[in-house]
């Protein structure tokens, strides 16, 4: 009796939970910058958490055709002295790994290794960046197996939402395209791989940037002696900057007969990363739905019950960016989801965020960043946008001191500016006939094919 007394007393200790600590500071390692003769910008970052070291090499080379998706797969698999296999087995022996991933903006060869061999990491990467040979028997795997992944994704109504969306806000600029009809991968050739890879993986077009146990003088010593000897490839043409104008609200439907749900996305064109808005952007975007305790979360699951997880993100790239809200309810609710969604919207561009929302999503900006830097490739991938998306180099190390001073009419001019409910796009996957009429006010209604 005695113990459950002390249990029962000692209760409310442990329910009162003590206000999360402030953030750390992230601590930046110095930054050295150089350009190789032939216009390969090496960028040097030491970092002595792990005797390692993380080698990413970037080129202004994104995946707006099957080419460039194409090309971007079958980059490591081989190259005019190296197999596939070899190249692996060469990773292994220095504690290393290597893989290559392509984004709207750009395609990036990730690799990392014990700190002892970035000599040998830089020729491995060098080596595949300059000669990659494209097998025939490589290129025609990475078709059938490219082919076999885009008939899966295009049965997930999440990602038919997305690529329509995509279509609606970017046009025929290189961002609407997301992955090609797997009935046109055939006629791409090795050929035609070694070509986009010859105009485009050129040093001048590229940036290398090296965060782990170095020394930034020995490092860059050695990234010349593997680099330097790169051609440099002609200038790249310009990339268009001409983008949709939607004079009103227009809904894309995408029939999916005997749905039971509607997956909802809401989105409309913003500005490039680099914009003065982006900072206050990506807050108010937080307060909307980009956080777990958002303005949707609490209207539309906890009060509506529509659904468990409303979101929204702001994406925004080197040329333009997108602001997206997004759910999946029942049929039954779809009309009244999109007009509370459209109504949080409009709420941020109208009414003033509160001081409690605003320290949250200061906080969780702060706590977010940090969590990223807790590694050699978490600070790679960071120091990565400052060049793929134009930023000023001091970007980084003023992110903090900006969020922290945002106000909330600077989150509700970004949010007035940019949450734009009128000329947006609402595309909805789901039964059509049975949400059609609940659709109907809320746009011209067109059913993709």
């Amino acid at each position: 009796m005695r113990r459950l007394l002390i249990f029962f007393i000692a209760l409310p200790l442990f329910a009162q939970q003590p206000p999360p600590a402030p953030p750390k500071p992230v601590q930046w390692p110095p930054m050295t910058e150089k350009k190789l003769d032939n216009g390969l910008t090496v960028v040097l970052v030491p970092l002595h958490n792990v005797p390692k070291v993380e080698c990413d090499l970037s080129f202004l080379a994104g995946r707006g055709s099957a080419v460039a998706q194409l090309a971007a797969r079958v980059l490591p698999e081989g190259t005019a002295t190296r197999s596939s296999k070899q190249i692996k087995e060469e990773l292994r022996a220095i504690g290393g790994d290597l893989s290559v991933n392509t984004d709207p903006d750009s395609t990036t060869i990730t690799s990392s290794a014990l700190s002892d061999f970035t000599p040998r990491l830089f020729e491995i990467v060098s080596d595949i960046a300059q000669h990659a040979s494209y097998p025939k028997s490589e290129v025609e795997l990475a078709k059938t197996n490219f082919a076999n992944e885009i008939e899966e994704e295009r049965s997930q109504p999440d990602f038919l939402a997305e690529e329509q969306l995509a279509k609606a806000v970017y046009g025929a600029h290189p961002y609407g395209f997301t992955v090609p009809d797997p009935k046109a991968l055939p006629k791409v050739t090795a050929s035609s791989l070694k070509e986009f890879a010859a105009a485009r993986y050129v040093p001048n077009n590229a940036v290398l940037i090296v965060v782990g146990d170095i020394e930034p003088g020995a490092a860059f010593a050695e990234a010349k002696k593997a680099f330097g000897g790169w051609k440099r490839g002609a200038a790249q043409p310009a990339v268009p900057t001409a983008f949709p104008k939607r004079e009103k609200r227009t809904v894309y439907f995408i029939d999916r007969p005997g749905s039971v749900q509607s997956t909802i996305y809401i989105g409309a064109i913003a500005p490039p990363r680099k914009s003065p808005d982006y900072i206050a952007l990506r807050t108010a975007d937080t307060i909307l739905g980009g956080a777990f305790y958002s303005r949707l979360t609490r209207n539309i699951r906890e009060s509506k019950g529509y659904s468990y997880s409303p979101t929204s993100f702001a994406v925004l790239r080197r040329y333009a960016g997108e602001v997206t809200t997004t759910a999946a309810v029942r049929n039954e609710v779809t009309g009244p989801a999109i007009l509370e969604m459209l109504y949080e919207m409009d709420r941020m561009r109208v009414e003033p965020v509160t001081k409690e929302e605003l320290d949250s999503a200061k906080t969780y900006s702060n706590g977010t960043m940090a969590l990223e830097l807790e590694s050699q490739a978490g600070f790679a991938q960071r120091i990565r946008t400052l060049y793929i998306y134009d930023l000023p180099r001091d970007f980084l190390t003023t992110f903090s001191e900006k969020i922290n001073a945002l106000t909330p009419a600077d989150i509700g001019n970004a949010a007035a500016k940019y949450f734009d409910t009128y000329r947006g796009a609402i595309v909805i996957v789901g039964d059509y006939k049975a949400v059609k009429a609940q659709v109907a006010p809320f746009g011209d209604v067109v059913v993709v094919k």
